[in-house]
């Protein structure tokens, strides 16, 4: 597969704008790697590991992770939309933080009912994410765009959403404890409440 040249196994390598697009990447293992400005879209990575790896400035989009671990991964200004977690070793790993994502674009992705706690999502746009039963503790969401994505019966515990926008969180349905929000986006927790809101001078 391109510049990879089916050798299994990678270890402190620095690839610089590697393009392969479409391809197909099985049982592949990078430690401590980090890819710059590469674009990976739509190639399906089957069995593959990434630890300690770094993906800074890459399109990652409408990739497929069949069955690929990640430990202390990061993703920085970063494409990676319309990726299907659920399909990755994250359904059930016991690694803390396996993957973060800083200024990323993470639009139309699924977390269903993963185990994300002390994950970050800061800085991302996260449009049409799918968060519904995932364990969001101790998360950090700070200053990250959630429009029409889906909360649903999700573990916020101690979660922190300062400078959070356009989230949609019924208190009703999730599990909020000590989760941290910022005015004025904040008054979206009460649209799910059944109150009156009357506005006293």
């Amino acid at each position: 597969m391109g510049i990879f040249n089916g050798q299994k196994e990678w270890t402190s390598q620095k690839f610089k704008g590697v393009v392969d697009k479409n391809e197909r990447m099985s049982s592949v293992e990078f430690n401590a790697c980090t890819f710059s400005k590469c674009s990976f879209r739509e190639t399906i990575f089957q069995g593959c590991r990434f630890h300690e790896c770094k993906f800074q400035g890459c399109d990652l989009s409408l990739v497929t992770l069949k069955d690929c671990l990640f430990t202390d991964t990061r993703f920085e200004d970063s494409q990676v939309i319309g990726v299907n977690w659920t399909e990755t070793s994250l359904a059930k790993s016991k690694f803390i933080t396996p993957v973060n994502f800083y200024g990323c674009v993470v639009n139309h992705s699924t977390f269903v009912d993963l185990d994300l706690k002390k994950i970050d999502i800061t800085r991302c746009i996260a449009h049409d994410v799918d968060f519904s039963q995932a364990n969001l503790t101790q998360a950090n969401c700070a200053f990250s765009d959630f429009s029409n994505s889906r909360f649903f019966h999700t573990d916020l515990t101690e979660a922190d959403f300062t400078g959070a926008t356009n989230y949609t969180i019924l208190a009703s349905q999730n599990t909020l404890k000590k989760t941290k929000f910022s005015l004025p986006e904040a008054m979206a927790l009460l649209y799910g409440l059944d109150i009156v809101l009357t506005e006293y001078q």
